[in-house]
């Protein structure tokens, strides 16, 4: 038996009392593929594999494993019907290495065309990664497309050529109930079967969190007419699925470590790590064209950040949808009149800037302020989606002694690294005409900033982000050191993230 994908490593936690640090992995095979076994310094061990989803003749396996850290970066190996893979844990007490990414496939067959080597960015990831061991590899959203739905789906295509009030009232076939399942399995099976992605997929461990494309685009944002429809509630529990197997590695009617939700609800997660917490946010569960989140799932992400251990020193929110870029009204008035910018129309939207998003986003934001006053913390947001690589700035001068940085939040836009960057009318447009300040509420600012040592703010090419803290023998909380890896450039964009 030979594996069709994977192995795909998912990271489920670190334990402080045991320092042992929690993985899983998935393999896609035509029946079960035996079991996984590990080395790791002295120890060894094995794990069975646990059937998650079968479609057709396919089944996604899980194997649960991991190992106790070490004074030093170690290395675990482990293998799978005769394939060995090599992860590499962090040294005890320290911040792990990580590398951001998002926006890892194409939306249309025109912007798969531009693109000459559609996996030369995870290559370089991969190439790194050898050099300077990762440990984790944090992916923000639209892990993968599933835009060809409307295409190879006959019935789906049927579908999407009825007039709005046509489609709204069709049902769910049981032609799509049987196709979507395959359409699914076999993208997230083919796309991360690819050799240049599974490299980086089995050696590294995955934080994943979906965005739009994972389910459809512009998934939450249409009209509550065609939100509600019985084609796109048929879709949600296939997509959701899927999401839940490939992304998450979870059997049916699991929650994953560090959820913030019940089984079945949203699926925001929180992890704790030496001297950093990263908070995942479920944008897509929950939304609607009147809200992000519920206010009850609102309620329980606060709620952890209340409960933050004291003495972190830096908390990653992952947020698919940039929470500081460009203003809404501004790009949409040019709709129409620019080149280029009427692909960019779903993706408005569903932008935080959006009037009908505008009152949680600053929730959101006086929440991170006030944890990083309370819990002495520096929130940095990542974010992906918009095709560029970009640097925000959220500064407030409330409750802030002279020379105090508490009131400080970094934004951090890495995307995509399949994805090609919108036209060049685009690029100009964002560079030129659009305002990047923006006033949260009184003394709270939003802001796109510059590239330090550069004048660019909006870099237009396909990029992933390296996260780079201090070493624990430094003796002082880490920096963070933030490397856009842009591809054609010789050298990172950088940029330092201190600690409180």
């Amino acid at each position: 038996m030979t594996l069709k994908m994977g192995p795909v490593l998912s990271f489920r936690g670190w334990e402080v009392a045991s320092q042992s640090w929690s993985l899983s992995a998935l393999v896609v095979a035509e029946g079960p593929p035996g079991a996984l076994t590990w080395t790791h310094g002295q120890s060894q061990g094995t794990a069975d594999a646990e059937e998650l989803w079968t479609v057709g003749a396919r089944t996604a396996w899980r194997f649960r494993f991991g190992a106790s850290l070490a004074p030093h970066q170690s290395a675990l190996d482990y293998q799978i019907l005769g394939q060995s893979n090599r992860v590499w844990l962090p040294a005890i007490g320290a911040a792990p290495r990580m590398t951001y990414a998002s926006c890892a496939g194409f939306s249309d067959v025109k912007d798969m065309k531009r693109v000459a080597d559609k996996n030369a960015m995870w290559r370089i990831m991969s190439d790194r990664h050898v050099d300077a061991h990762c440990h984790l590899l944090l992916l923000g959203g639209d892990q993968v497309y599933s835009d060809s739905m409307w295409t190879v789906i006959p019935s789906l295509r049927a579908w999407s050529e009825l007039n709005f009030e046509a489609a709204n009232d069709a049902v769910f076939t049981d032609e799509m109930a049987l196709d979507l399942p395959f359409f699914f399995f076999e993208t997230y099976t083919s796309r991360w079967a690819q050799p240049e992605v599974a490299a980086m997929l089995a050696s590294v461990p995955t934080v994943a969190m979906w965005d739009d494309h994972d389910i459809l685009d512009g998934w939450g944002s249409y009209p509550d007419r065609r939100q509600a429809c019985d084609v796109f509630a048929g879709i949600w529990p296939i997509a959701r699925r899927a999401f839940e197997v490939f992304q998450q590695q979870l059997t049916p009617g699991e929650s994953r470590p560090g959820t913030l939700a019940p089984s079945g609800g949203p699926m925001s997660f929180a992890l704790i790590l030496p001297d950093v917490a990263i908070l995942a946010l479920d944008m897509r569960s929950q939304r609607s064209a009147s809200q992000v989140i519920h206010p009850d799932h609102w309620a329980a992400i606060f709620g952890w950040m209340d409960g933050l251990p004291n003495g972190m020193s830096h908390l990653l929110v992952m947020s698919s949808i940039p929470v500081i870029y460009p203003g809404f009204d501004t790009l949409e008035r040019l709709l129409g009149a620019l080149p280029g910018l009427q692909e960019l129309e779903d993706d408005l939207r569903d932008h935080w800037r959006s009037r009908s998003h505008k009152g949680e986003r600053c929730r959101l934001v006086h929440r991170l302020l006030a944890c990083a006053q309370t819990k002495k913390v520096r929130p940095t947001i990542l974010s992906g989606d918009v095709h560029v690589a970009a640097l925000g700035v959220i500064e407030s001068i409330r409750d802030v002694r002279a020379g105090d940085r508490v009131g400080i939040i970094n934004q951090l836009i890495s995307s995509g690294v399949v994805h090609p960057a919108p036209p060049a009318a685009v690029i100009f447009a964002l560079r030129n005409l659009f305002d990047s300040t923006d006033e949260l509420d009184s003394g709270i600012t939003a802001r796109m900033v510059e590239f330090p040592g550069t004048q660019e703010r909006f870099i237009g090419r396909r990029n992933f982000l390296s996260i780079e803290p201090d070493p624990p023998e430094r003796g002082l909380p880490p920096r963070l050191w933030a490397n856009w890896i842009v591809e054609g450039e010789a050298e990172p964009y950088v940029k330092v993230i201190h600690p409180v």
